[in-house]
């Protein structure tokens, strides 16, 4: 088989490959948009349920934002889910109990 051939079916596969993935990658990104409308939705029935409860508006989008994080998926900095990607800024305590 010649080079050309093997560099042509190599660029081949990999672009089958590519087309393959593009209906996932779709509906990753789809289902990431939809969950991200449904917490923001959230995060204002929250933000007006605190507001009527007498809270200013400070405090009532700083609980709601703890209460529902956005979701933001990024190759550069990992994000967690559930602490909004902030756990470097917390200090390393040493656990009052061993384990064993």
């Amino acid at each position: 088989m010649g080079r050309s051939l093997q560099i042509a079916l190599i660029v081949a596969e990999a672009l089958i490959t590519f087309l393959r993935l593009i209906p996932t990658f779709l509906w990753l990104l789809l289902n990431l948009w939809h969950v991200n409308y449904r917490i923001s939705r959230n995060r204002k029935k929250m933000i007006k349920m605190l507001r009527r409860e007498g809270l200013s508006e400070n405090v009532s989008i700083r609980i709601a934002e703890h209460m529902f994080p956005k979701i933001e998926l990024s190759p550069w900095k990992l994000t967690s889910l559930t602490g909004a990607g902030k756990h470097s800024e917390r200090k390393e305590e040493k656990a009052h109990w061993k384990a064993g």
